[in-house]
């Protein structure tokens, strides 16, 4: 057994706790340093300890969720800087010639051309290289994006028609001096748009120069291959309660895939041996291989352009660039999105134990039921990968990814950072250093899962509420409109599935186009409303937490009935206005 394997099987145990304290369904490890790779399963029983497959099952497929950035990034790198000045390309592609620097919004109207398509100027005019950086672009909009329970909703025309005011809208709710630095969704919703109008179809253009290229087999962009070529074992997320109970997430639905927009933020569904394949090229083609299109200029131009956070930090087509000597790894997890200022999940990994200071890139995805984390160290052909089908107080990914960064590179924490850990562990000064830091990590997941479990216990708290009778409010129900976002808020008299009962209760679902969520609860609370899950063993989305973490709507009264509804979101407020009958 070589000693890289050796390092891994160490690991082994650590992992496999982890698992058993997050209640993580199925896990893929996926991890390569120096022309050396290893790519391990796991998979936990509904009652009964974690265990490592003991034949890598390379079928298991995850929703990247915002991975599925760094290949929109990848793929508008190409055009721009490949095919624009290709004299065999078509004239859509050179008309992206030079485009980094001009305003998104004149490039993308230069592609469509209809003026019902067309875009308004967004607020600054920001470039395509700035949207591309999270650089003066838009706010986040997962509350228009999604519903409560996870449901997409928005398609690419809302998208185009509304996002200028949305975007000019907030941009007033900025004060002067905010920074202007701002991960957004919305940024790389806008830019896989303009791939797709380029292109002509972004699915074809990632199938035709990164899939095939890198001979990604396992990457699926629609439901008919998804379905195709894998059972739904093989793709069902799960979430974990605040008591640690598991459960499959709306099984029998997939989520996502059904245009441009749900792609571009949700993204496809994957394999950890295809984004190894993926990085692997990427790698190769940074030391003289290249891969397609792939050169070491491409590499090079995604990993060079760098909008400035701080002295530690900045986001690039490949994610975000940041120390591993800083609160920046695991910035973008579901511990982190849990509890941002959390005592425990801003931990910082530290530098090496020579004091070198080390810079990753860094990239997290998180979808309901489904986290991702992804390390890369080009300079030292290092990648990590490690993907979850679960969600709950403990991101898996966030601490196995880390423990992996913490052996290959030999990581040493601040001792002021590891005492808040390490006064917990028995015994401490007698554990060697190896197992002192693989126990570090295990009980770090279990203060971060108490901690985590705290704040989701609140959100099932809030959501665990009666029906409230319409017969308690008759003047409700109806359809209300937001000029805004263009959605609907239809809220009804429901009497069970098939109209049995004699007693409705109100229930609303939100429309957008022919996009809409499933049946809400729709709950009266004082003199607010609020939506809560379906029902019994159903769930919110994680989005709760931030986006619709409040999902109280206020109601407005005339001497005719109710005239609208109206919720404060993060940057906004948002108004329904009641349809007239």
């Amino acid at each position: 057994m070589s000693s890289f394997q050796q390092t891994f099987e160490a690991l082994d145990p650590s992992i496999r706790e982890m698992l058993n304290i997050s209640n993580t369904a199925r896990c893929s490890i996926y991890w390569r340093a120096r022309h050396k790779k290893i790519h391990a399963t796991y998979h936990k029983p509904a009652s009964g300890p974690a265990q490592r497959d003991p034949q890598c099952d390379e079928g298991l497929l995850f929703q990247c969720a915002s991975l599925f950035k760094v290949f929109i990034a990848a793929s508008l790198v190409l055009i721009i800087d490949k095919l624009s000045s290709d004299p065999r390309t078509t004239d859509r592609y050179r008309k992206l010639e030079g485009a980094w620097n001009k305003p998104f919004t004149v490039v993308f109207n230069d592609l469509v051309g209809v003026e019902d398509d067309r875009m308004r100027p967004l607020p600054g005019n920001p470039s395509v290289l700035q949207v591309l950086l999270h650089y003066s672009g838009v706010y986040d909009i997962n509350h228009i994006l999604l519903a409560p329970d996870g449901t997409p909703l928005q398609c690419p025309h809302d998208v185009v028609k509304r996002i200028s005011q949305y975007a000019e809208d907030t941009c007033e709710q900025q004060g002067e001096g905010e920074r202007r630095i701002i991960y957004s969704n919305a940024n790389y919703i806008l830019l896989a748009l303009l791939i797709d109008k380029a292109s002509g179809s972004l699915n074809e253009f990632l199938e035709e120069y990164i899939f095939m290229p890198f001979k990604m087999k396992r990457t699926f962009l629609t439901r008919q291959n998804l379905h195709a070529y894998s059972n739904e074992s093989q793709r069902q997320p799960h979430i974990v309660s605040s008591d640690g109970h598991r459960h499959m997430f709306r099984p029998g639905t997939t989520l996502g895939l059904s245009d441009v927009v749900e792609i571009a933020w949700l993204g496809p569904y994957t394999s950890a041996t295809d984004l190894g394949l993926f990085f692997e090229g990427l790698q190769s083609a940074k030391d003289g291989e290249p891969i397609g299109l792939f050169d070491r200029a491409v590499v090079e131009s995604l990993g060079s352009s760098k909008s400035r956070i701080n002295d530690q930090a900045g986001y690039t087509p490949y994610g975000l660039y940041t120390s591993l000597n800083s609160t920046g790894p695991g910035s973008h997890s579901l511990n982190r999105l849990i509890s941002p200022d959390g005592s425990f999940t801003t931990y910082v990994l530290g530098k090496a134990s020579g004091g070198e200071e080390i810079s990753v890139f860094y990239l997290a995805g998180s979808a309901t039921g489904w986290a991702s984390t992804v390390y890369f160290i080009p300079n030292k052909s290092i990648s990590v990968i490690v993907l979850t089908n679960t969600s709950g107080p403990l991101d898996a990914s966030d601490l196995i990814s880390r423990l992996c960064l913490h052996e290959i590179l030999e990581l040493r924490p601040s001792k002021a950072g590891s005492w808040a850990i390490s006064h917990f562990l028995p015994s401490w000064s007698i554990i060697h250093p190896p197992e002192r830091y693989r126990a570090y990590y295990v009980e770090l997941a279990r203060r971060i899962f108490k901690e985590n479990a705290l704040k989701v216990k609140e959100l099932e708290q809030h959501d665990d509420q009666l029906d409230t009778p319409t017969s308690d409010c008759p003047d409700l129900p109806g359809i209300y409109f937001s000029s805004g976002n263009g959605q609907n808020l239809h809220i009804i008299d429901w009497k069970g599935e098939h109209n049995e009962e004699k007693e409705g209760v109100l229930r609303v679902f939100i429309q957008s186009g022919t996009k809409s969520c499933q049946k809400l609860r729709f709950v009266k609370k004082g003199e607010k409303f609020r939506i809560c899950s379906p029902g019994t063993f159903s769930a919110l989305a994680i989005d709760c937490f931030d986006a619709w973490k409040n999902r109280d709507f206020e109601v407005e009264r005339d001497n005719v009935g109710v005239k609208s509804l109206s919720r404060q979101g993060v940057y906004l407020k948002n108004y329904f206005i009641r349809d007239k009958p």
